[in-house]
């Protein structure tokens, strides 16, 4: 019995080292997407690169997010027809030279190209733990890992602010960054010591012929489910890519023009906060429901809510908007457990591509929504000749993305099939 007992404990040791130092990567790679969350961070790599407005930076940053989106489907492809340890040790290496390189490079050009190869990792860091988890966990601890793995991810958002504005102050651009690209190096021995691709016993099964490419995406595609959970995800994450990154600080402004910037960026970062604290425990609600159809329409539904306490406040005051943002971070975060669903819905030898796939979906929906509110915006009348008032209005109007969002998000849960696998060997 004791015997029995150890060998389950070490399959457990080995599945958490495997899975969560891929997620280590996937941590470490969101460091690097949002590295220029600070103002000094931003100053510094524009002093450096001789960039000498917004737009010039913004076409340097934004080479990260070319390279996710135009590999993501390939990077999800080539998970399945390679070992994924391969993969993420090949991925972390560039990143890691892609780090160092931005650390000493002074060139725009060659420093832009450095962004687009580390935005290609990504793809890798994002898809490869959610690629592992279920052929590690069983369906009634999915939910919680999925949730585990986004709340390490997002705390590598934190870390890239206020942690690396010490690190700059203290000891300056280049040291930070080499700091930064050391980080990754240890990240990397990780990877190479412990990730594994799947447990001893399932070793021989998963080398069976695979799918051709054609095979592959077509089975993936046809899987309305990839679909629906890639749909619910990037709808509830709307509130991060517009609120948290962009419009948040602005739409409050209107609401209440006496906070001062401290207090607007405090309210925003709870949105972070709670997205950390909500990611695990939607994932644990959802294994505990052992469902992931009643969490999923339970979250969207509550989103709605909340959002509709932000749009129609009953308190101007900054507590009430500090505990609101919060709960809406907290209650978002059930866009996690459409992970999961990807994983119960498709075959081991398809499941990367179907991430991928679904990948396309949510970034998809994050790259039209952030522009489409600054339309609406301009739309409903907003621009900087209109008086205080008239630009809340037009705030208000294009803020009704967000609960048609939502509701389109309760829609998509509705129709998932329930995933759940209720009976474990």
């Amino acid at each position: 019995m004791s015997t029995l007992v150890q060998s389950k404990s070490n399959n457990i040791t080995k599945a958490i080292l495997s899975v969560f130092s891929a997620g280590a990567f996937f941590f470490y790679s969101f460091i690097q997407m949002t590295l220029f969350s600070t103002e000094t961070m931003k100053g510094y790599f524009m002093d450096k690169l001789g960039l000498t407005t917004i737009a010039e930076f913004g076409s340097y940053a934004g080479m990260f997010l070319y390279g996710t989106v135009l590999l993501l489907l390939p990077i999800g492809v080539l998970l399945d027809k390679v070992s994924v340890k391969k993969v993420i040790l090949g991925m972390a290496l560039l990143a890691v030279v892609c780090v160092f390189g931005t650390a000493y490079s002074t060139n725009v050009t060659l420093s832009m190209g450095f962004r687009f190869l580390l935005g290609i990792a990504h793809c890798a860091a994002f898809m490869a733990p959610f690629r592992l988890a279920p052929r590690w966990f069983p369906s009634s601890q999915l939910a919680l890992v999925s949730g585990l793995l986004v709340t390490f991810a997002v705390f590598g958002g934190w870390v890239s602010g206020a942690p690396l504005l010490l690190l700059l102050e203290y000891y300056g651009g280049e040291t930070t960054m080499l700091i930064n690209g050391f980080v990754g190096v240890f990240i990397l021995i990780l990877i190479g010591v412990f990730v594994k691709d799947a447990p001893e016993k399932e070793t021989n099964e998963t080398t069976e012929e695979g799918l051709t490419l054609f095979e592959g995406l077509k089975l993936a595609a046809s899987n309305s489910q990839n679909w629906l959970a890639g749909l619910f995800i990037g709808l509830l994450n709307l509130s991060v890519l517009l609120l948290g990154a962009v419009w948040g600080t602005t739409y409050l402004k209107f609401v209440n023009p006496a906070f001062d910037e401290v207090t607007y960026t405090g309210i925003i970062g709870m949105i972070f906060i709670g997205t950390m604290v909500g990611s695990p425990l939607c994932g644990w609600v959802s294994d505990q429901l052992q469902s992931r159809k009643k969490a999923m329409i339970g979250g969207a539904v509550l989103s709605l809510a909340v959002m509709l306490l932000i749009m129609f406040p009953v308190s101007t005051s900054a507590t009430y908007f500090y505990i609101v943002f919060l709960l809406l971070g907290i209650i978002t975060a059930s866009q996690t457990i459409g992970y999961p669903v990807i994983g119960e819905s498709n075959e081991d030898k398809v499941l990367g591509t179907a991430n991928g796939l679904s990948a396309v979906v949510l970034m998809g929906i994050g790259a039209v929504g952030q522009p489409l509110f600054g339309w609406l915006v301009g739309y409903f009348g907003g621009n900087d000749s209109l008086s205080s008032e008239q630009l809340q209005t037009a705030f208000q109007s294009a803020i009704w993305v967000m609960p048609i969002a939502f509701i389109a998000a309760i829609v998509c849960a509705i129709l998932i099939k329930e995933t759940f696998q209720k009976s474990e060997d």
